[in-house]
């Protein structure tokens, strides 16, 4: 396990004719007050060498005229409709022919060390093919907003130390699950194992559903505790535990589960899944106030099956993973869920 802080990245301006090595990718539907703080950050980044993509979803405020204006430089890429997170981020990665790519939402702030911290990451740890930031909350760093991704061994996902006050227990270099795609660094090559986005989950945990591809493919993930990124959190898609975040968190959830978990790890995980969606249904219900969206998740949830199974034969055919692995980070999921329950009960989360 790395112990020690990864190089920095000489600085590489991408001007001159040198050619980029990452791809900044940033997804955005009317975010005509949110780009500037975004772009101004990474205007100030201490690595050069990056180009940007913004993929504009459709937005009817002025993010184009703002773009035009004031980031001639950006790339933008027109969706022409609101067609969800992982289809614009795909239209992003298309469209990247550097040696990475980074995914960072725009309700973002990424510190000046961020993108280099994850580059010199990745050069420095050859092993690994992808990076998950230090995000941190927008209006409060003290606070975590998640150190990676988690994956339980009933299928429920959390990021990694949300609501954690940052005590300094998250200042090591750590082998995670995976990365939120709200601040992440990609091997190019890494799409080229897993595939790209699954467009039918339209936003919600497709960033959790592409980590258990990587891992499925034996394709590592580093948290690098440098790279700090404050993020809003719900700023385009409203708030966390929107009846909309319940309904499709749900749904992708039951999706991501069935087309990835290893049929060796079944027996122990299908009984867990169901236990825990019985309890969510329960606690909405008896006064959760959410039980409306959760139903139409479960529903939603079965209607994916057919094309997670579909889906499911052709990953499960060509997966190489690390099942002793894969087994340990399960553990540190089941034990981040309880900590996470904890720390949302006390935060109001």
């Amino acid at each position: 396990m790395p112990g020690a802080e990864a190089p920095s990245e000489p600085m590489n301006a991408a001007t001159g004719g040198a050619r980029p090595r990452v791809t900044v990718v940033i997804p955005s539907y009317n975010g005509e007050r949110l780009l500037p703080g975004c772009l101004d950050a990474l205007a100030r980044q201490e690595y050069r060498s990056f180009r940007t993509v913004v993929v504009d979803n459709g937005s009817t405020d002025n993010s184009p005229g703002l773009l035009a204006a004031r980031y001639p430089s950006v790339l933008v890429i027109q969706m022409g409709r609101n067609a969800g997170f992982a289809a614009a981020v795909n239209a992003g990665i298309r469209r990247a022919e550097t040696e990475f790519v980074s995914l960072l939402n725009n309700d973002t702030a990424a510190d000046p060390g961020w993108l280099g911290a994850l580059v010199g990451a990745l050069d420095a740890h050859p092993a690994f093919a992808f990076c998950a930031s230090k995000m941190v909350d927008f209006y409060d760093p003290r606070i975590i907003d998640s150190a990676g991704n988690c994956l339980a061994s009933n299928g429920r996902s959390v990021p990694r130390a949300f609501l954690e006050e940052d005590r300094g227990r998250y200042d090591k270099y750590a082998e995670v699950f995976g990365a939120c795609a709200g601040a992440a660094l990609y091997r190019r090559s890494l799409f080229d194992r897993t595939g790209l986005f699954d467009e039918r989950f339209v936003s919600y945990k497709e960033d959790v559903d592409l980590d258990f591809r990587a891992q499925l493919a034996d394709l590592r993930c580093l948290y690098v505790p440098s790279a700090v990124c404050r993020h809003i959190g719900g700023a385009t898609s409203g708030r966390r535990k929107s009846d909309l975040a319940v309904r499709l968190g749900t749904r992708n959830g039951i999706a991501l589960f069935v087309k990835n978990m290893p049929a060796a790890l079944l027996f122990r995980t299908v009984p867990r899944l169901l236990l825990d969606l019985a309890f969510q249904l329960a606690h909405q219900t008896l006064g959760g106030g959410q039980a409306v969206p959760l139903l139409r998740g479960l529903l939603g949830g079965a209607a994916m099956v057919p094309h997670a199974l579909r889906e499911r034969k052709r990953i499960q055919r060509r997966a190489t993973p690390d099942l002793p692995r894969l087994r340990r980070l399960l553990r540190e999921g089941d034990e981040e869920v309880k900590r996470h329950r904890a720390r949302c009960r006390r935060g109001g989360g």
